[in-house]
């Protein structure tokens, strides 16, 4: 009986606590409510009232204890909001930091797209770009020359003929397509009486005249050049008249050129 009367008085007491609203039990409130479960009991059972003196204080003892259960109960209940709170925070953080990464991440995905694209054209152009290059040799075996008249010199020893812009048969280079060439000549001469020499045109052009006098010993002489041509544009070299060259398996007289780019 004791005990369902503090328990009655706990229930009444928390009722009274959450209508104040400032979670503070005021020894008023205590002696009030004591006073009602006294007053009801004596009604009830009068043969209480011989254990008044005893029970009092037991009373007392408990609901002090209740209260501070209570108290505790609220401040736990104060530090978990706070640590909610704290999460929620934390949790809004991230949210904003992936919400970045992944704007981070569609940037960089639109440049990667973008450099695609663009490797792709350019493998695009590059495919449909005509390639062209050659090297050949004289194919002599010792000398050429000297002649009366300058004479086309055809170099029949192929190295590389891509495109196919060389001809081994004439010795002269058709440009295919409009574009920037480049061009180098090499010729050579070995313990001869007479000058080497030799002429590279453009169609009907002299663009450059190689010279040299072996003395001797051998010589080399070289040139090289850079030229924008038209379709059809000729390029072709001639020995130069009282002059000769010399070349053998060394391979020392060479005619190349190539397809810098198109125009």
């Amino acid at each position: 009986m004791r005990v369902s009367s503090v328990v009655l008085l706990f229930f009444s007491l928390s009722c009274a606590e959450l209508q104040r609203g400032d979670g503070q039990l005021s020894v008023e409130d205590l002696q009030s409510s004591l006073n009602r479960l006294q007053n009801q009991s004596r009604a009830e059972r009068p043969e209480l009232l011989t254990d008044q003196t005893t029970v009092q204080p037991d009373v007392w003892t408990e609901l002090r204890e209740l209260r501070n259960m209570v108290v505790d109960q609220r401040v736990q209940l104060a530090s978990t909001q706070c640590q909610i709170e704290e999460l929620k925070k934390e949790n809004a953080a991230v949210k904003n930091h992936m919400a970045e990464m992944k704007q981070g991440h569609a940037a960089l995905a639109g440049r990667v797209t973008y450099a695609e694209l663009g490797l792709e054209a350019l493998r695009d152009e590059n495919a449909n770009t005509q390639k062209v290059a050659f090297s050949f040799g004289s194919g002599l075996s010792g000398h050429l020359g000297p002649f009366d008249v300058d004479t086309l010199l055809v170099f029949s020893k192929e190295f590389t003929n891509v495109g196919n812009a060389y001809s081994p048969i004439t010795g002269i280079f058709t440009a295919p397509v409009r574009g920037v060439y480049f061009f180098r000549l090499n010729i050579f001469g070995y313990t001869a009486p007479h000058w080497i020499g030799a002429e590279l045109f453009k169609n009907q052009e002299k663009i450059f005249f190689l010279s040299e006098f072996p003395d001797g010993v051998h010589e080399y002489a070289s040139n090289s050049v850079t030229l924008l041509l038209e379709k059809g544009d000729l390029v072709y070299v001639k020995l130069k008249s009282g002059r000769n060259i010399f070349d053998n398996t060394d391979n020392h007289c060479t005619f190349s050129g190539f397809l810098l780019f198109p125009m």
